[in-house]
């Protein structure tokens, strides 16, 4: 038995229909912590080495986090047998302040910008010494971005007969070539145009089948290419 599918490959036109802001990108890695300052010289007398200044970021409690916010709260303690003079913090964009607190110490809307920024927390004690810790935030758009499918629809199957039963189409994609995780039913077969909405950033692949109103299935279209920023 021979099955005749409802229409040849659809033609499909990608067209751009919002920009995203570009991500920014972070310097790379962290700052190499300061060695605490080392011991004088001179004679046989000296006094023990003391523990040089210490600082730990515990909230949020790893090295690297992605999140959607614009800005970051963060936490942690300090500690220095000399004492603690300031607990500091700077990003890889420019922005810095000073942290409520010393021993334990806490910040509060720290700005992260969308791409990577590095956080960086310095204490000083009082013997001028310094120790850093650094965490590395990676902020996704979250408006995400969109991408406008049009289309000729059908007019005969592909034998040849003219098409007078089309019921829909079915829009497929996903984040690599020919995979598509992703599937939208458009039931009106009027429609020639559809936005594809809710794109995180990164490449999106587009392809479309129509049908019938049996459920016969035309051929998967061309594949369209959107980039999202």
């Amino acid at each position: 038995m021979t099955v005749h599918r409802t229409a040849s490959p659809l033609s499909m036109v990608l067209a751009l229909t919002l920009s995203i802001a570009a991500c920014s990108s972070g310097s790379g890695g962290a700052p190499p912590a300061d060695p605490a300052s080392p011991p004088g010289a001179g004679g046989s007398e000296q006094p023990p080495p003391t523990a040089g200044p210490q600082v730990v970021i515990t909230s949020p409690d790893a090295a690297e986090i992605e999140t959607t916010d614009d800005a970051m709260d963060l936490s942690g303690s300090a500690s220095s047998d000399a004492g603690i003079v300031s607990v500091e913090w700077e990003t890889d964009h420019g922005e810095s302040g000073t942290a409520t607190g010393t021993e334990t110490w806490n910040i509060e809307g720290v700005p992260i910008a969308l791409g990577t920024t590095t956080i960086t927390v310095t204490v000083t004690d009082n013997a001028g010494a310094t120790h850093s810790d650094s965490l590395v935030v990676r902020r996704e758009s979250e408006g995400t971005g969109s991408a406008t499918l049009s289309w000729e629809p059908p007019t005969e199957r592909a034998d040849g007969t003219a098409l007078t039963d089309l019921a829909g189409y079915r829009i497929h994609y996903g984040r690599m070539s020919g995979v598509y995780d992703y599937e939208i039913d458009i039931a009106t077969p009027g429609v020639t145009t559809y936005v594809v909405e809710n794109l995180v950033p990164g490449d999106w692949y587009f392809a479309m089948i129509a049908y019938d109103t049996q459920g016969l299935e035309s051929e998967l279209s061309n594949e369209a290419h959107r980039a999202i920023q």
